[in-house]
């Protein structure tokens, strides 16, 4: 009869045990930070803001502008609109400088479906320099 050292085969499955766990986080962690557009924005709607950049933020998961906008009585309103992550704006040569605090933009995009003053960023239209940036 073949003997079974029991203390190897414990070790042998919590080293298997262990190695899934990490597996099972280290896959489950990215999945979730870069979350569904759709489920966030509303696809089938669009608006368009005209204003002017009040902050950039030029980092992943999606990098985002700040826009003030002007209402009808001329109170400025926030907006945060979100962009595509870093990887995509590069591939369409954005840069951390191609939009800039001050510029004045016409951006149109999806609104949030639970967030007010808040889009997912489709267009870009810079008049100064006829800057233009289409989300593909």
């Amino acid at each position: 009869m073949k003997r079974i050292n029991i203390s190897q085969t414990m070790t042998t499955q919590g080293h298997i045990i262990v190695a899934s766990a990490f597996f099972v986080l280290a896959t489950a962690v990215p999945s979730n930070a870069h979350h569904s557009i759709s489920r966030h924005y509303n696809r089938n709607q669009s608006i368009t803001l005209e204003g002017v950049v009040t902050e950039v933020v030029f980092q992943n998961p999606h990098a985002s502008i700040h826009l003030e906008v002007q209402d009808g009585s001329e109170k400025a309103i926030g907006w945060v609109l979100e962009w595509d992550d870093i990887g995509d704006l590069r591939r369409q040569d954005v840069s951390s400088d191609t939009i800039r605090i001050g510029d004045e933009v016409i951006i149109t995009g999806n609104p949030a479906r639970a967030v007010t003053n808040s889009l997912y960023i489709k267009t870009i239209y810079r008049p100064a320099d006829e800057l233009k940036y289409f989300d593909d």
